[in-house]
């Protein structure tokens, strides 16, 4: 969906990618506009900016996105810095993100992981190691 001037020409205005009621698609989409659900989609979805599902939307598979608003019913793997599933939004699956709000309805069910960046997981990896220790020797 584009937005156009009196030109003609498009503008730089954010847009939505819309897939709407009673459409079923089945694929990837990568894009860097926000992205909404209102029909059926089976894949995977990428973008930098916001998913949302709807209630009518269904999602089977994987999203990564800045920022995912769940309606309707997501099935499937989820990694974002944020995550609201909201009171008719049901997710069944893997989770990983920082900051999850479940609002009264809502229902999760699945696994919830902390997304921790790479920088933090070589921090994390670094102070666990310890120095080696020499092996000992036993005399008889």
């Amino acid at each position: 969906m584009g937005m156009f001037n009196n030109s003609g020409s498009s503008t730089t205005s954010t847009t939505l990618s819309i897939i709407a009621k009673g459409c079923r698609i089945t694929g990837e989409i990568e894009s860097e506009q926000n992205i909404q659900i209102d029909g059926y989609f089976e894949g995977s979805i990428k973008t930098e900016q916001q998913v949302f599902i709807t209630p009518s939307g269904r999602v089977k598979g994987s999203i990564n996105a800045k920022l995912v608003i769940i309606n309707g019913l997501v099935e499937g793997t989820c990694i974002s810095p944020e995550v609201n599933i909201q009171s008719k939004g049901q997710f069944r699956g893997i989770l990983e993100t920082k900051q999850l709000i479940i609002e009264k309805g809502g229902l999760l069910i699945g696994e919830n992981r902390e997304a921790i960046s790479s920088e933090e997981l070589k921090l994390v990896t670094k102070s666990k190691q310890k120095p080696a220790q020499k092996p000992e020797v036993k005399s008889a």
